[in-house]
């Protein structure tokens, strides 16, 4: 169901650039200019309803949490392998002890707290810092190690943010949402009535306001052909 509403929600897109752009074939005497103000009020209201987003999946946000809990376990392996040559090292720098998200991002926290410079920071406590990080700089982790860190939970962040946002809005609003697409489905075949009068002599652009307007189908996925058993 999602899937077929974001088409629709597609076609209305396409039919409304299409009648904004061709709106001096629209007569005057018609009442197509109200069609495509309707019809760009409801698409405004799927738009801020959530209807025209692909929700972000949860492998999504597991396979960034699963790149950051690697690289933090990386710098582990080299800060337990340094402390050999300056015991203590790798207290600062202690590996996750349950892998799920909320740890690897406290963990990911954590490390930036003994890495990234911050605002109080004296000059002795900076300098212990930069230190650090070329440690890890010296054993081949990238010399942008804190800036990419802080990238990568910002990003996880964003996904999580945008996919609690799109799941209150799936929860919320599916049935204004269908009431929305049927009202759009309306004033688009209100439009479509309009510009296959307009367009009867013209099969150019009755083509291209077709193609503009038309609900793309579903992808097909054929059903794999079972493997014969071997013959006994």
């Amino acid at each position: 169901m999602k899937g077929k509403i974001i088409r629709e929600c597609a076609s209305f897109e396409r039919a409304l650039v299409f009648a904004k752009t061709n709106s001096a074939d629209i007569p005057a005497t018609s009442k197509g200019a109200g069609y495509v103000t309707d019809l760009g009020n409801i698409y405004q209201q799927l738009v801020a309803a959530g209807a025209t987003q692909k929700p972000i999946s949860v492998a999504a946000q597991n396979a960034l949490i699963l790149a950051l809990e690697q690289k933090l376990d990386n710098l582990a392996t080299i800060a337990q392998a340094y402390a050999a040559t300056a015991p203590g090292f790798d207290d600062a720098f202690p590996r996750c002890t349950h892998l799920n998200p909320g740890e690897v991002r406290r963990t990911a926290n954590a490390y930036l707290a003994k890495l990234a410079p911050a605002a109080g920071d004296d000059a002795a406590t900076t300098a212990v810092k930069a230190a650090r990080v070329q440690v890890f700089v010296d054993h081949a982790m990238p010399s942008t190690l804190v800036a990419d860190l802080q990238a990568q939970l910002k990003q996880i962040s964003d996904v999580s943010g945008t996919h609690e946002v799109s799941r209150e809005a799936g929860v919320l609003s599916t049935e204004q949402i269908n009431q929305l697409v049927q009202q759009g489905r309306v004033q688009r075949n209100l439009l479509d009535a309009i510009f296959r009068t307009v367009y009867v002599a013209s099969p150019q652009k009755l083509a291209a306001w077709t193609s503009a307007s038309h609900v793309e189908h579903a992808p097909h996925h054929p059903t794999p052909t079972p493997t014969p058993a071997p013959a006994t």
